[in-house]
């Protein structure tokens, strides 16, 4: 999934042509938060416990990261890693259903 603009913000003639360009963004950005949660959902097949999926180090260490690249594409860092944070605590707890119904089921 690969956004591909029809136009540059420069060669934008009017809003709708902005609105247009923005929209298709964030559906890029919505298909590859689907594309990633496939891997979380594929990961907790290699965890084996709760602790394992909620990996407090790995999450606030890949916090960092993001607020790290954030800031080097010249975006404000502590709110990329805020919506991060909020994101993957959204998937880490989905994870964490799917893990403790394995668990039922094993």
């Amino acid at each position: 999934m690969q956004y591909n603009p029809k136009l540059t913000p420069k060669k934008c003639c009017n809003m709708d042509d902005i609105r247009s360009e923005i929209d298709q963004i964030d559906h890029t950005v919505i298909k590859l938060f689907a594309a990633r949660f496939e891997y979380v959902k594929a990961a907790s097949e290699f965890k084996k416990s709760a602790s394992a999926v909620e990996a407090k180090a790995r999450f606030d260490t890949m916090l960092e990261q993001r607020k790290l690249w954030a800031n080097e594409l010249g975006l404000n860092g502590d709110i990329i890693k805020a919506l991060y944070a909020n994101l993957v605590r959204y998937f880490i707890d989905e994870e964490l259903k799917q893990f403790k119904n394995k668990a039922k089921k094993g």
